[in-house]
Parts: structure tokens; sequence; C-alpha cells
């Protein structure tokens, strides 16, 4: 049995138009790529598996893309299922405006809705972008950070009501930045919100993640795995319009291990507090994803793996 098990992020692939595709070779008489591999589920989904990966996480345009193409959704776990895919073990959705109480009735229903969708998927946990970014809201005010902590409190006991642990993910571009996060962690009311530790997204912020894993251990539920090179970036940059995507194509994230994120000793820390679950591998921005999967696992096999079985 093992600890740790591993899911994909399927936003890796972007847009994936078609259910499933009989003939490739009409698409690569038109395009001498590889991104006609990416254009249905039934390839992407045998891409994963095939990598020795048996999860998925999906995000929320997904979700509502899956009822037009495959109608009820759990019409798409069932398809998910029959090409190996173990669990279907999260959903992204976001609380933009939060700070604000004003807000409060829409996004409650509009996450509601979104609750509703991943339990019947029954995926057992869903990640919220808990306020919009910097650029043009922060730095926040005691009472924006509550009115978000408290919003987000009724989200995870809606959730929990559906078998659904909530847990936050805070972005580096995000209005809860360095100076807001532990503040905000002390906020959140833990009987109904945990926290999903992002290490890359957290160490671009300037926060130590394996610290704040130590730290926060009965409270973080949930990872996304992915690295980074560019750890403590500057305030300007963090805070710029639209700084997650770069017209350069400037990468933030990368494959673990090809970063500056100590995720030796991060699994160390697993280890002696116990973690066991499922851990979610999120390459925001790679141009190969199956590249980036495939170094991934290599990873996790010969680096990771050892550390804690």
């Amino acid at each position: 049995m093992e600890n740790i098990k591993f899911g994909l992020q399927t936003n890796l692939f972007g847009w994936i138009q078609y259910l499933k595709l009989n003939d490739w070779s009409e698409w690569e008489r038109e395009d001498y790529s590889n991104t006609f591999y990416y254009l249905d589920w039934d390839h992407v989904l045998r891409c994963i598996v095939g990598a020795g990966i048996k999860g998925i996480d999906t995000m929320f345009w997904q979700v509502t893309d899956f009822e037009q193409k495959f109608g009820p959704i759990r019409e798409f776990a069932a398809f998910a299922k029959e090409r190996g895919i173990e669990k279907i073990t999260g959903n992204f959705y976001l609380a933009l405006g939060s700070t604000d109480r004003a807000n409060h009735p829409k996004i409650l229903a509009d996450n509601q809705v979104m609750i509703d969708l991943t339990a019947e998927m029954s995926a057992p946990n869903m990640c919220v972008m808990p306020a919009g970014q910097y650029y043009g809201m922060g730095p926040l005010s005691q009472e924006e950070l509550q009115n978000t902590a408290d919003v987000l409190a009724e989200i995870g006991k809606r959730a929990l009501e559906k078998g659904i642990e909530l847990s936050i993910h805070t972005e580096f571009f995000c209005a809860i930045n360095k100076d807001e996060l532990e503040r905000f962690m002390e906020m959140i009311d833990p009987r109904y919100v945990c926290y999903c530790l992002d290490a890359a997204q957290v160490a671009i912020m300037g926060v130590d993640p394996v610290a704040l894993y130590d730290k926060y251990h009965d409270r973080i539920k949930y990872f996304h795995l992915k690295d980074t090179k560019t750890p403590h970036a500057p305030e300007s940059e963090r805070y710029a319009e639209g700084v997650e995507f770069h017209d350069t194509g400037h990468r933030w994230f990368w494959e673990p291990g090809a970063g500056e994120v100590d995720y030796p000793a991060l699994w160390g820390l697993l280890k002696k507090h116990g973690y066991k679950g499922w851990i979610t591998i999120e390459l925001d921005g790679t141009p190969d994803p199956l590249a980036s999967i495939l170094l991934t696992m290599w990873y996790i096999d010969q680096v990771l793996r050892p550390i804690y079985r």
C-alpha cells in the first residue's frame, strides 16, 4: 500500500476539444507537430495512465465543458475510469471578490454549483483560490482578509456536507501574498477549510514551503507538485498586472527537481508527520506536457519515493 499516490492537474493540456478521435492520421496530414495527440480526452487520459499516474484533478472551466461533451458529469468519470484513472482527486475553483461582503451571495451560489459537480464526479477535494490578484487590490486590510475567511468557511461547510474537503490555494500573484499568508492561515476556520500547499507558488512569494508545511502540517491536506527557478521574486514582479503569463514565454514553473524547492526535505517531513493521500502534479506553462510528466515521474520514482515508501 503506497503512502502517497499521484494525480495530474489536467490544465497542462489546455482546451481539449473532443471526446475521442479514432483516426489520428487525418490530423497528422495537416499538422506535423505533436499537438494532435492532445486533442481528445481518450488519448490524453491514456497518456496520463501510461506514465504511471492514476488520478486526475480538473479545472472549473473543464467541468462545465464536460457537461456539453459527455452529458451528466458522472459520464466523464466513468469514461476516465475505463481508461485506467482510479480517482478524480479534486477540482479547482475561485472566490474572486471575496474581500467584499456584498459579493458573498453570488460567490456562495457559484461555489455551490461547483461543489455539486465535484460531488457528482466523486472527487474528495476542492481547491479554491481565495481572492483576486494583488494588482489593483492589495495590500488587504484586516477586514478584507476576515471577509474572505468568513465566506470560505461557509463554502467549506457546504462542501463538507457533500463529503468534500475544501483547501485554499494561494498564488504568487494574488492578493493574499507573502505578508498576508500566515495572518490569513490564522483566520480561516480549520473545521471547514484546509490549505493546499503549492510549494512553487509560495517559494516565488518568498515563503519557505518546507518550513510552512512543518508549521501547518495538520492543516495542509492537499498538495500541488511543481518547481520554480525564481524563488523570492521581487514585489515589482509579483504585483504587476497580468504577471502570471509572460508574453516572452518566461516559465515560472518547472518539473520537480529542476528548480530551487527542496523537495527531499519536504518529503522527509511528509514521512515525519505521516501524510497519506494524493498529491497532484501541476506544471503550469510547460511547452511539452508529456515530457514534463515523464520527467516528473522519473524524479518521483528515483528521488522522492525512496525517502517515504
